[in-house]
């Protein structure tokens, strides 16, 4: 039964070395998701500036052709005259003139637009440089522990083999068919209580445990029960 038990706590050990190394996992993957939603950004930054720029263009391109037919029409207007043709270029001026203006207006808050866009891409990319490093940091630490732990497993592996020598195939079987239910497969019995449980055992069991003869088992929860006074012993 010590050997059960001594077992039992390398494998707990090994349980939990294990468990630390799944552990790292979710935090790098919290970091990679922070900078997969990063680039997600950056993409779509990138797309509305350049919807944005061909839009810049055309504007421009529009306001250089209302300049140019404003400038035809005051040289127009300066060699013209006859009132009726007078008016109707002073009307195409003037009709000119505010689509220019409309226009101009319209491209000076593109223009901040345009500007916004490229401060969010700064942001955007200093954020990701920032998560970048973080991540390499991360890797780099985990890895470190990893490469412990793994040293720590590969010894708790060499233990464990040696213990198991030791034991009974037979013991060792109901061992591990056990452990597959509970962690802890070996438990205390203590004044006629299973602590695994915390179900009473009947009395003759409880007697047969403590005389030692053979290996006891739970009725209830069907683990392997130690004597605790043979333990502090």
């Amino acid at each position: 039964m010590q050997l059960l038990w001594e077992l039992q706590e390398i494998d707990a050990g090994l349980d939990v070395i294990r468990d630390t190394q799944e552990s790292f996992a979710p935090k790098l993957d919290n970091i990679k998701e922070d900078v997969a939603l990063l680039r997600g950004a950056e993409e779509e930054y990138q797309g509305e500036l350049a919807a944005k720029e061909v839009e810049r263009r055309d504007l421009r391109d529009k306001v250089e052709q209302l300049k140019g037919l404003i400038a035809q029409s005051k040289e127009k207007i300066a060699h013209i005259a006859n009132n009726k043709e007078y008016f109707a270029v002073l009307k195409e001026l003037e009709y000119n003139q505010r689509q220019l203006d409309r226009l101009e207006v319209e491209l000076a808050g593109l223009v901040e637009e345009i500007n916004s866009i490229k401060e969010q891409i700064a942001e955007n990319d200093q954020e990701m440089a920032t998560k970048a490093e973080e991540m390499a940091l991360e890797e780099k630490a985990i890895s470190a522990k990893v490469a412990t732990l793994e040293r720590k497993i590969k010894a708790g592996d060499k233990k464990r083999v040696t213990k198991t020598k030791k034991l009974d195939p037979v013991f060792l079987r109901r061992y591990q068919r056990i452990r597959k239910r509970f962690k802890d497969a070996v438990v205390i019995a203590k004044n006629g209580t299973c602590l695994g449980c915390n179900v009473n055992v009947p009395p003759q069991v409880y007697i047969d445990l403590l005389k030692g003869q053979e290996m006891m088992s739970c009725p209830n929860c069907q683990r392997i029960m130690v004597n605790r006074s043979e333990e502090e012993k």
